[in-house]
């Protein structure tokens, strides 16, 4: 043996029990910091591939430059890419019709679909001529055409202009939703359609080069051309992801992520730091015979610090590959759930980013830990490592509390709190789990106020009277629920601003009508806020009011509309549609919609299709449902609301999941841990005459009360940690005020409790096999 640092490996093989939960306790603080980072980058690659496929690959949108300064802009040697662009009735109300259908017309050059909106044309080509044309993937379905094939564009002035389609570009779910068509001219074709556009009224999009510090980039532009923040805008989603954006809500999000490493990073200290306390507390014969041939303090400290960092060669890389496995399964079920939203995201990616933070946040929170272990080592005397008795030679200052409990309660409660530094690891480490999972239950509120969720009402495509009116055959219900493609239809009929008194009072109201499916959804989601909706079903004189801000109607006002008189029934707290101001929305039955207002059809039928529906059934939807209704298809807009709402869910519960296990774990080998440091003192109070069972109930009183000094602790710091974040994310961009989390809270502290009660089932197996004499006599 050259030197006593050659006794690291030989104690790591005759002490390989005890290791494996110290061991297992690195594993874990690695691979949480891993797979936290590892998921978050894949977050945000995902995020910065859906921005470029929602808004383009453009950082910077300039207004009112020239196109002689636009010119100079694009021959920089930081900008990857620029195009003018303009569009024309975006909002489909200034007569421009593609073939009689509405039309969005936007002009633009071929870097813009090239570069700045990647693989936006999906067949064909950008124009090569001005008579040239791209139009969006539906207009092969609504209109029948094909590439080579001639459209005519219809002009508010009456004008009428054809051109050849070049090809198809992707659809947006804009323009689906609104049944209308979009068309991609090149800018002098453009021009010549809009002959006022100048250059006041053109938008210049540049993309940055790779590896460019876009902010430092944005500042020198607009010192060069003399731009202020109102000739500007950003790309704040793309942005956002790139660390580049100065947007209040980005800045939210990236102090919240540092919060969330923070506690990461004082939950993994707290530990190994226990782990590596217990681990000492055990071997303290060991270390004095170290000092008894010797060695220094200095030296045992060192030991402590390289073994630990001996334990790191084999558990670190562990931990790393566990956290990119599970990345791995949880992006893999990411593009199982949502294939359209994830499409572009690796199944097998590697984030080195994570695989970084892991390793460095390990070594650290390992050499760490030592610290307060290594000093202890450093402590254990010679007569100690004789003895053995290094754990008991604390003076005691009074006996262990047994006025309130029975004496084996009173002396776990005592051996909880008679080391402090154990206790304060102990109960830190439990409390770190509480404020971890109080943490990430903040961010739970965020994604559902930033992530709405489909409603079990909304419709995958609707057909909609054009004039509002009670227009849509009721019997196209019956033809529609007969075919396979079809999961579900409902219709509503609406008389809007009808003039009532409600409660002797003059107001306007919005009459809606609910069929059976509609009733049922506001009855299972408790939507009711108060009454009761079973007197509102069939022809009967009761209605239901939705709430809103301005809403002053309850159960048992009455309504007058006209010759008939009903009664309000209860209150619902929401509705697929909003009315104007001033105006109250009520809901009815059919029977009573047509007996008060006398008509039979729908203003609107939506349909829910199954899984298994292609866009030739919509096409025979669209077919069946006539030229004269307005077809509107939310198929692409549900995709991705419930693709974010997926990703952000499983990302999040995910990693709550995780807390929760690792704080069981956690809860489980620190109590084991303690057991065996003290399996000796166990012993000998067992050999004077204590029972096995008193033992066990000592064993779960020092249990408990970590967990309950722990669920105090993380209580009271995880609270405020918790409305902070909810403040940042929720409260500063929604308004929500910030309550007590009772739910997440009950949940976390009913883990540690639980977790605390199973983990005595191990030491309390343990100490019924023990062998008295064999402990005593051991070191």
């Amino acid at each position: 043996m050259k030197s006593y640092l050659s006794l690291i490996p030989i104690s790591a093989k005759v002490n390989k029990k005890q290791n494996k939960m110290t061991m297992v306790c690195i594993i874990l603080a690695v691979f949480l910091v891993t797979a936290i980072f590892s998921m978050a980058d894949m977050e945000i690659r995902s995020q910065k591939i859906k921005a470029i496929k929602d808004y383009g690959n453009w950082h910077i949108a300039l207004k009112n430059i020239s196109e002689k300064d636009a010119g100079i802009l694009s021959a920089r040697s930081d900008i990857a890419a620029a195009s003018w662009y303009n569009t024309l009735n975006y909002r489909l109300k200034d007569g421009y019709f593609i073939n009689g259908k509405d039309a969005v017309i936007c002009g633009t050059e071929q870097s813009l679909l090239n570069d700045i909106m990647p693989d936006s044309i999906e067949e064909g080509q950008y124009p090569t001529d001005d008579n040239q044309i791209i139009l969006t993937q539906n207009a092969k379905d609504i209109l029948k055409v094909s590439i080579g094939d001639t459209i005519e564009i219809n002009l508010p002035s009456g004008e009428r202009i054809n051109y050849i389609i070049s090809g198809f570009g992707m659809d947006s779910s804009m323009i689906s939703q609104a049944d209308a068509i979009g068309a991609f001219l090149p800018m002098p074709a453009f021009k010549n359609i809009y002959s006022s556009a100048e250059d006041s009224d053109m938008i210049y999009y540049v993309q940055f080069d790779k590896n460019v510090n876009i902010r430092r980039a944005i500042e020198d532009i607009k010192k060069q051309y003399g731009f202020t923040e109102d000739n500007i805008s950003r790309n704040t989603a793309l942005l956002g992801t790139m660390g580049y954006s100065n947007d209040s809500y980005m800045l939210g999000l990236y102090g919240s992520a540092f919060v969330l490493f923070l506690l990461v990073l004082i939950a993994g200290v707290l530990m190994i730091a226990s782990s590596l306390n217990s681990n000492i507390s055990q071997r303290t014969k060991f270390f004095g015979m170290l000092r008894c041939i010797g060695a220094e303090k200095k030296q045992i400290i060192r030991f402590v610090r390289l073994e630990a960092l001996n334990w790191c060669k084999a558990a670190i890389p562990i931990g790393v590959i566990l956290g990119v496995l599970v990345v791995w399964v949880l992006c893999s079920l990411l593009k199982f759930l949502s294939g359209s939203y994830f499409e572009d995201m690796p199944v097998f990616g590697i984030s080195y980013l994570g695989i970084i933070s892991g390793i460095a946040v390990g070594l650290l929170t390992v050499l760490i830990s030592a610290q307060s272990p290594a000093k202890k080592a450093a402590k254990v005397s010679p007569l100690s490592a004789i003895t053995g008795s290094y754990n008991n030679t604390k003076n005691v200052y009074h006996a262990a509390g047994t006025n309130l409990f029975k004496v084996d309660t009173g002396l776990g409660i005592y051996h909880a709190k008679m080391n402090i530094k154990n206790f304060i690891l102990m109960t830190g480490s439990f409390a770190l789990s509480i404020v971890l999972f109080l943490a990430f239950s903040a961010v739970v509120s965020f994604m559902n106020h930033a992530i709405k969720p489909l409603k079990p009402y909304t419709p995958d495509v609707s057909i909609i009277s054009p004039d509002n009116t009670c227009s849509v055959n009721r019997d196209l219900t019956a033809e529609l629920s007969g075919l396979r493609s079809v999961k579900r239809v409902y219709g509503r009929s609406f008389k809007y601003n009808m003039p009532v008194k409600i409660n002797g009072s003059d107001r306007k109201i919005d009459l809606i009508s609910y069929e059976s499916n509609q009733f049922n959804w506001a009855d299972k989601k408790n939507y009711i806020l108060e009454g009761d909706l079973s007197k509102v079903l069939g022809n009967s004189d009761y209605v239901l009011a939705v709430y809103s801000n301005e809403n002053s109607l309850h159960t048992g006002d009455k309504i007058n509309l006209g010759n008939e008189t009903v009664s309000i029934s209860g209150v619902l707290s929401t509705c697929p549609f909003e009315s104007e101001q001033g105006t109250e929305t009520i809901i009815c039955s059919e029977e009573t919609f047509k007996r008060i207002t006398g008509e039979k059809n729908y203003t609107i039928i939506d349909i829910q299709l199954t899984n298994q529906a292609t866009d030739a059934d919509v096409n025979y939807i669209r077919g069946l449902a006539g030229s004269d209704i307005t077809f509107s298809d939310r198929r692409l807009s549900n995709k991705e609301v419930r693709g974010a709402f997926l990703a952000f869910a499983l990302f999040i519960y995910g990693f709550i999941l995780i807390i929760a296990l690792i704080t069981v774990f956690n809860i489980i080998n620190s109590i084991s841990m303690s057991v065996s440091s003290k399996i000796k003192q166990y012993a000998s109070m067992i050999a004077i005459g204590m029972e096995k069972r008193q033992t066990v109930k000592m064993i779960t009183a020092e249990a408990v009360t970590y967990a309950v000094t722990g669920s105090i602790l993380g209580s009271v710091l995880g609270l405020p940690i918790h409305k902070f974040m909810f403040s940042f994310l929720v409260t500063q961009h929604w308004g929500d005020t910030w309550q007590i989390p009772l739910s997440a809270l009950f949940i976390i502290i009913f883990v540690v409790l639980l977790s605390s009660f199973a983990a005595v089932y191990g030491p309390a197996k343990r100490i019924h096999d023990l062998e008295i004499a064999a402990v005593i006599n051991t070191q």
